[in-house]
């Protein structure tokens, strides 16, 4: 009797540690299917157009600041950029240079940089949708009835940069909220509404040119810095 005890109880543990391993085998290949589908999803998006809200969370300060506006993106890297609240702001990168002008400031920044994770997150991340896997560790979030989450770890790491957590639609993976953790302990979340894919941009909206007048400042080039 004792040994049929026995016998069954181990049966019964062996039953319960396969399953377990089944499900998280089963959960594995969900998160793969899910990355996969995003990438395969991003490769057919050329642009993308946005209202957003961004707040950035300043530690040293305890402060928040929150900026507003509307964007246009078209790949790799074009993107028009126009802040509305709480000053007037226009950020345009042409391919070669990034423009910012402050019509408060009767001034425009020329800046022979691309835009980065550090400085323009969204439009960093959006040029390497298709490529996830290549760049970050990517941990899916897919609980029911919720939006689904990714959290993602820089491959080769910045020193800045701790990770970052992107909202999506569960259904077509459209990208809802992004926010980017530093190791300072800020961070900045920008927040995507009245998204709309694909649309049609017209080309010379990712091309600047100063209003007569205003001043340019033109900032020295990454190789010419020493």
């Amino acid at each position: 009797m004792k040994f049929k005890f026995i016998f069954l109880l181990v049966m019964i543990v062996s039953f319960c540690s396969f399953w377990l391993l089944q499900i998280s085998f089963s959960d594995s290949e969900t998160e793969d299917n899910i990355v996969k589908a995003i990438q395969q999803k991003y490769k057919a998006v050329e642009g993308l157009e946005a209202k957003l809200v961004q707040v950035n969370y300043i530690a040293t300060l305890d402060q928040f600041r929150e900026f507003r506006g509307e964007f246009s993106f078209k790949k790799p890297y074009f993107f028009d950029m126009k802040v509305n609240y709480p000053t007037s702001q226009r950020q345009t990168f042409d391919g070669q240079y990034l423009w910012i002008y402050t019509p408060a400031n009767n001034q425009v920044l020329k800046n022979q940089v691309s835009p980065d994770l550090l400085n323009h997150p969204l439009i960093s991340l959006l040029s390497t949708m298709e490529n996830l896997e290549k760049d970050f560790f990517v941990v899916v979030n897919n609980k029911e009835g919720l939006d689904l989450s990714l959290k993602l770890t820089l491959k080769q790491p910045q020193s800045e940069v701790r990770e970052l957590l992107v909202k999506l639609e569960k259904e077509h993976y459209r990208i809802k909220e992004l926010t980017i953790y530093f190791t300072s302990g800020n961070y900045t979340r920008i927040v995507l509404t009245k998204l709309k894919e694909n649309p049609e941009i017209p080309a010379q909206q990712f091309y600047f040119s100063p209003p007569p007048g205003v001043e340019v400042v033109e900032t020295p080039s990454p190789s010419t810095v020493q």
